[in-house]
């Protein structure tokens, strides 16, 4: 090793161990022992403490790069497309080094090959402590008799989650082993709930982080749980719900109620329980009897939370996850009655979802309500960080719909915040004269402009930059200081040539003689306008 290992080490190992299982097939696994036990493996090192490298000498030397956090990033310049032997041998290579803190690279193996169960997690061992450990449920058992094994087996996985979530990767990694030979529908909802369980304990680990700490915590378990994230979106879009028998729509109401239960509070949250819930509840609203049905279940607790005022309720999310539902049901007009029962802060990423799926799907009338609602509460708060996606959605709209004047005003009734946005938009449109105005508007200087942009612009419609040229020629004279005079010159050379390619010197004398009059006091000015050839 080229680097001195920290005490994380060996939650790195059992990190990375559980990658592997889950990831690398059991014949790739072998092939790496091999290659380990015959030294293939000719360096290792550790770098930022989760990004693991290596050199394995194969029909020649390869590079291995393993990203323990986020296992998808691992590469090998091999040409194998995938997690390859040369991975796995600089895994064991890396234990090897490590004994005292993962054991022998042969005790791996052997529980990565199913040669010796592997060791329970630590949150398993506490759990024995108190008592001993129930035995796992099985295909048949109810998602209730599940949820209560995992609460006694690892519901204290959090404790020991001090810095990092590393310590859950193994938690993740063996309560989706115990499904492996489900049947892949059922075992699918079962590795959902799997995952919301974890990211569950992430939720109590941040809690006990000090106040001082916090946000670099947050940081840290948030990228460590992303592809948790993605593989639960994943496995949400691979459902299908009209096709579910009975007990795997037990257990897919048993998901849609613990994310339910998570987006319910109002505490502050270390994930975006509400999206978590609302992206299933999408997914299985492909099943109309579903949808009514739990369309109705929020109706009900809209109601109980209107009677009781419980503080601790997220009544904006109720409201949310209502609006959502009548969404998906085609009823956009009591979507958006709910919604304005909603905080809009934490609203506005559905709201924008449900607009671009109207504008996708070329629903104008619709589209239009959505915007409407968007922009009456964009204005009240507008800022350069509010109003991108709105104007993104402006641009779009104002492409498919350029007859339709309203997608424009939007634009510029919010400048100077969507200036940038605005001239991307109307450059893109080859609306070069709205384009030249806009600039005008801001008080933007040709040479403050994309050059690319300006040739263009000159080459395409000459006569629109004249303005502009006129307006950068003014301001800088105004600098009242010789280098604002050898700018204003500078600009000078640039308008005559326009002028001289559309055929207009007569304006171009006039013009110059004019500017001449006006600043025949200002000697400097005078001097570098004859230095510069402007006038003999």
């Amino acid at each position: 090793m080229n680097k001195a290992l920290t005490r994380n080490d060996g939650q790195l190992l059992k990190l990375l161990e559980g990658n592997i299982r889950e990831h690398m097939q059991q014949v790739i696994v072998e092939r790496g022992w091999e290659y380990f036990r015959k030294g293939y493996v000719r360096k290792v090192e550790v770098h930022d403490q989760h990004l693991l490298t290596g050199v394995v000498a194969g029909s020649e030397l390869y590079a291995v790069s393993i990203d323990v956090m986020d296992f998808a990033y691992s590469r090998c310049t091999c040409p194998y497309d995938g997690f390859c032997k040369h991975m796995s041998a600089v895994f064991f290579a890396f234990c090897d080094h490590n004994q005292a803190l993962h054991g022998t690279p042969e005790s791996a193996y052997r529980r990565l090959t199913g040669l010796q169960p592997e060791p329970a997690p630590r949150a398993a061992v506490v759990v024995e402590q108190r008592g001993k450990a129930a035995s796992t449920p099985g295909m048949d058992a109810s998602p209730a008799d599940w949820q209560a094994w995992m609460e006694q087996e690892y519901g204290d996985s959090w404790r020991v989650c001090r810095h990092s979530l590393h310590s859950l990767q193994p938690v993740l990694s063996a309560l989706k082993g115990t499904s492996k030979d489900w049947d892949k529908k059922k075992q699918r909802l079962h590795w959902m709930n799997v995952i919301l369980f974890v990211l569950d304990q992430a939720e109590q680990a941040i809690k006990a982080v000090d106040s001082f700490s916090r946000y670099y915590h947050e940081m840290s378990f948030v990228r460590m749980a992303e592809p948790w994230l993605e593989h639960y979106y994943t496995l949400v879009l691979e459902l299908s719900p009209a096709e579910m028998l009975e007990d795997e729509r037990d257990w897919a109401d048993a998901v849609v109620g613990y994310a339910y239960n998570r987006a319910l509070r109002k505490e502050q949250q270390l994930f975006d329980w509400p999206y978590i819930y609302l992206a299933l509840c999408g997914k299985m609203s492909e099943n109309r009897d579903w949808q009514q049905r739990e369309l109705a279940s929020m109706l009900a607790s809209a109601g109980e939370q209107t009677e009781t005022g419980d503080e601790q309720v997220n009544d904006s999310f109720i409201h949310t996850a209502i609006a959502m539902m009548y969404f998906f049901d085609g009823q956009d007009e009591e979507a958006l009655a709910h919604f304005g029962k909603t905080d809009f802060r934490g609203s506005q990423k559905m709201v924008y979802t449900c607009a671009a799926q109207r504008l996708e799907e070329g629903d104008w009338e619709p589209f239009e309500a959505w915007m409407t609602y968007l922009y009456k509460h964009i204005y009240a708060i507008r800022s350069g960080r509010t109003v991108g996606p709105f104007l993104t959605l402006c641009r779009r709209a104002d492409t498919d719909q350029p007859d339709n004047l309203k997608w424009t005003s939007y634009m510029t009734s919010l400048l100077p915040h969507s200036y940038s946005e605005l001239t991307d938009h109307w450059f893109a449109q080859k609306k070069y004269e709205e384009w030249a105005e806009l600039q005008m508007l801001i008080g933007a200087l040709p040479d403050d402009l994309p050059i690319q942009d300006v040739r263009e612009v000159s080459k395409v419609n000459p006569r629109v930059m004249m303005p502009l040229y006129h307006q950068a020629i003014d301001s800088w004279i105004s600098s009242r200081n010789r280098q604002g005079y050898r700018m204003a010159v500078k600009q000078l050379k640039k308008l005559e040539r326009i002028y001289k390619a559309e055929k207009e010197m007569d304006r171009w004398q006039v013009y110059i003689t004019g500017i001449g009059r006006k600043y025949q006091r200002l000697r400097a000015f005078q001097e570098e306008l004859w230095k510069g050839k402007i006038v003999t």
